[in-house]
């Protein structure tokens, strides 16, 4: 009788055991889930006054359900046809939405890019906006196209940006912090038209100073535009890394500084 209820026992334990790792396993693949993370963008006032303070805002969702955890997110704004980009980071300020703030003291016509960092998928898209001058008269150059303007590159910081005469947009991603001998993860996203530029050749290549000899790495597509290699640097130092892509008659390429510790 005894061993009838130490086996019942054992088994309602099992059973218990069983039940709990089958709900972790639950939450865990609702947490890891594939589905895209989307992101929208608006910004206040629609028609921003030079010194006047605007807020850029984007929300982060899954499944239809608000993103918090992002692990970054940042606005990158810039004037037509210059080169300085300015990078401000986001904050999250309710279910999903993530806000900053930016005054600007130059009337004309900006653009602005969303970038979103969040359960392995980055998002980035770029609006066209105008500040007005004094008077609330609309700056001379009125609002641009989305996909003018000239080359840029803002600077170093974990991401760079370029806009190349084919249209292509690049947006390096290496790692937060590389070590030398160390493989590590390197990405470029490539926009065009505000479209992601996939099914593209792309390939890194890098060097130190004035070596002759340079190292060429091919990238993979892991997501429609988004191209990843892992490179491991042979020392520690300054590097030169050039982005190669090549699709129909695109063939351009992109030059970008790296540390390596």
């Amino acid at each position: 009788m005894k061993m009838k209820r130490y086996l019942f026992v054992l088994l309602c334990t099992i059973a218990l055991i069983a039940s709990a790792c089958g709900n972790a396993n639950s939450e865990h693949t609702e947490l890891t889930s594939g589905a895209p993370v989307e992101a929208a963008f608006s910004f206040t006032p629609t028609e921003p006054a030079v010194g006047e303070a605007i807020t850029f805002s984007v929300k982060v969702t899954q499944e239809g359900k608000p993103v918090d955890d992002a692990k970054e997110v940042k606005f990158e704004w810039w004037k037509d046809g210059q080169e300085q980009h300015v990078t401000i980071p986001a904050a999250l300020t309710s279910d999903g939405v993530y806000t900053a703030q930016q005054t600007i003291d130059e009337s004309g016509s900006y653009f602005v890019y969303y970038h979103v960092t969040a359960r392995d998928f980055h998002n980035m898209q770029k609006t066209p906006f105008t500040v007005k001058g004094s008077g609330d008269e609309h700056a001379a150059h009125g609002t641009p196209a989305a996909d003018a303007g000239a080359a840029h590159q803002h600077g170093a910081g974990g991401e760079n940006g370029q806009h190349a005469a084919s249209g292509v947009d690049f947006h390096f991603m290496p790692a937060d912090e590389i070590k030398a001998s160390t493989p590590a993860p390197v990405t470029v996203h490539l926009m065009k038209d505000n479209q992601a530029f996939a099914e593209a050749s792309v390939k890194f290549e890098f060097w130190q100073g004035n070596e002759e000899k340079h190292t060429f790495i091919d990238a993979s597509e892991s997501k429609p535009g988004q191209y990843e290699s892992s490179i491991s640097f042979p020392t520690a130092g300054s590097y030169q890394v050039k982005v190669h892509v090549e699709k129909g008659d695109v063939h351009d390429h992109k030059e970008f500084p790296l540390t390596v510790k």
